[in-house]
């Protein structure tokens, strides 16, 4: 029996879609960054999903869609949600810059850094 090993999605991803189809993936990436947010404060403050929307003033539905990634929320609602539970809020919104790859060698991982110093 062969050897297999579960190889990184993405490299799928960009063997099979096409340029419009990453665009949707890198919007995904993003609305699964919210949602781990939100669910990682909610396990650390011991918080069900109606604490936390009785917290945001908004409904447990709605936060059932934001940590299920199925809803994308507007600039104002992350600016609201990130001032009631005391996160910082960044937007980056610039032209790319040229990654440079640093592998971690005892354990294989890779980090990747913009030329500013930023963890990209």
């Amino acid at each position: 029996m062969a050897d297999r090993n579960l190889g990184n999605p993405y490299d799928f991803i960009d063997e099979i879609a096409d340029e419009e189809e990453k665009k949707y993936f890198e919007l995904d990436d993003i609305l699964v960054d919210i949602a781990t947010t939100l669910i990682n404060y909610r396990i650390k403050n011991n918080l069900t999903q109606k604490d936390l929307a009785r917290i945001l003033g908004c409904s447990q539905a709605m936060v059932s869609k934001l940590e299920s990634g199925e809803y994308n929320p507007s600039v104002e609602l992350l600016w609201k949600i990130s001032s009631a539970l005391g996160l910082e809020f960044k937007i980056i919104f610039r032209e790319k810059e040229q990654d440079i790859t640093i592998w971690d060698t005892p354990e294989d991982n890779i980090f990747a850094f913009d030329f500013v110093g930023e963890a990209a």
